[in-house]
């Protein structure tokens, strides 16, 4: 694959290393975390997974103590190394640890199954459509691609207006430190029909337990042409 950079690197996550998780758990009640591990629990033992935008681990844990054979790709030097001790300290299997920015990163056998964590908010649209083909490129013929993000948004102005608003506070934040892309709420069914991926299974959380159901993970798989 040629590699591509349409958007810079995204930068200082690594000072967010000690706050990331305390932040996701006060914005979303615990549903990031909820769905994050949703999607780890999915995952096989001895198989090879790939967790893009490893962040601090958790998810990526759970799969090395489950023997599966991992790596974990991370551009942030401290979000990996914390990615990585959370994998040791789980048991089961040690992480292989790629500090790099996933649209560079090339395998040379593909993967199982590739989490993405909350990586594809990074990007604003226009680019999703190239990150989802390298995830493809990334998996095997008979693999599956496990996404933990935001729904999209209702079609009901009001409610839709309301995820908006309380997607666009911490999309403000990370846009002026990080250098995400400033984007609305992504439509992540239509990008991946469109890429000729098909949702398998999907599960969606409620902010705080009680609340809307905007967090929601997806198992998707690459589309057969029969």
């Amino acid at each position: 694959m040629e590699t591509y950079s349409a958007s810079a690197v995204t930068r200082n996550y690594d000072r967010l290393v000690g706050v990331y998780d305390l932040l996701a758990s006060l914005w979303s009640g615990g549903a990031i975390r909820a769905a994050r591990m949703w999607c780890a629990r999915q995952t096989r033992s001895r198989t090879r997974v790939l967790v893009v935008g490893a962040g601090t681990g958790d998810d990526a844990a759970l799969c090395c103590a489950n023997g599966a054979e991992v790596h974990l790709v991370e551009a942030s030097q401290k979000m990996l190394a914390e990615s990585v001790l959370r994998c040791k300290s789980a048991g089961g299997t040690d992480p292989v640890a790629i500090d790099d920015d996933f649209r560079n990163v090339q395998f040379t056998q593909p993967m199982d199954d590739i989490l993405v964590p909350f990586f594809l908010n990074i990007f604003c649209s226009a680019e999703l459509p190239q990150i989802l083909r390298h995830l493809k490129e990334c998996n095997a013929s008979d693999g599956r691609i496990l996404i933990s993000d935001f729904s999209p948004p209702a079609h009901f102005f009001a409610s839709k207006s309301l995820m908006e608003l309380w997607h666009g506070i911490p999309m403000a934040f990370f846009f002026l430190f990080t250098g995400n892309a400033w984007h609305g709420v992504h439509d992540l069914p239509h990008a991946l029909e469109e890429a000729g991926l098909t949702i398998v299974q999907r599960q969606k959380f409620r902010i705080f337990g009680i609340g809307p159901r905007w967090i929601e993970a997806l198992i998707v798989e690459i589309k057969s042409d029969l």
